[in-house]
């Protein structure tokens, strides 16, 4: 799982770098990295928010957790707007728009692959506490009918 830190210093990256790319008058084409860099971590903060809590959450406090998580909206807000001032001052006439929807495809598709490994993982937990169970009770089960059998 991605952690919201490493998420939103990708997404300061990312943003960093297309300004500076844009503020030498680079095309959009030519961005091609950091935009999907940048689409990755909007989606992996995206994720990230909408799967809080765990056992870290809990351990954190749930109030913690959720100022870290308004202050990074926040800070992420701020750079899209940033961003979009360097796009419209700088970029060509409806530059911004299509890296939005090339952000938006690639934030969709990173969140569709997060949460199929998010399930995946689930999947094997839920597995291998199963397999522990069935493992333990056949054991104690065993341990019973020996014992009962007078062999323990």
């Amino acid at each position: 799982m991605i952690d919201p830190l490493t998420a939103f210093a990708a997404l300061k990256t990312a943003s960093s770098a297309i300004s500076s790319a844009v503020k030498t008058g680079r095309e959009l084409h030519t961005l091609v990295s950091p935009i999907t860099k940048l689409a990755k971590a909007e989606a992996d903060l995206s994720f990230a928010a909408e799967n809080k809590g765990g056992i870290l959450g809990k351990l954190t406090g749930t109030e913690q957790t959720a100022i870290d998580a308004h202050f990074r909206k926040e800070e992420a807000n701020r750079i899209r707007d940033e961003m979009r001032e360097l796009f419209m001052l700088f970029g060509s006439p409806g530059q911004w728009e299509r890296l939005q929807k090339e952000i938006g495809t690639e934030r969709v598709r990173r969140k569709k692959a997060l949460q199929e490994l998010a399930a995946k993982k689930r999947r094997i937990k839920n597995i291998i506490i199963i397999t522990l169970a069935v493992s333990g009770a056949t054991i104690l089960l065993i341990l019973e009918l020996m014992y009962l059998a007078g062999r323990l």
